[in-house]
């Protein structure tokens, strides 16, 4: 998709600013492997299981509706 800009966002196609974020919700589950050092990867496993949406998903879905676009994404989230 394309930014499609107009006098409002200065032919950018975007008004204003949107964040990409990503948020990492403490389960008791989460804690505990934290607690325990964990490794990150093993940690990071069980917050995905746990619903959590990374800065890359976050970006994806913001580029479908339309909020964002792939070069906007790539410059804030490394592959």
């Amino acid at each position: 998709m394309v930014p499609v800009g107009c006098t409002e966002c200065g032919n950018t196609g975007y008004k204003g600013r949107t964040g990409i974020h990503e948020l990492l919700v403490g389960t008791n589950t989460l804690q505990a492997m934290i607690y325990k050092k964990a490794e990150l990867s093993v940690i990071r496993e069980q917050a995905l299981k746990d619903g959590m949406r990374t800065m890359k998903q976050d970006g994806i879905v913001k580029i479908l509706n339309g909020l964002s676009d792939h070069k906007q994404l790539l410059r804030v989230v490394a592959e």
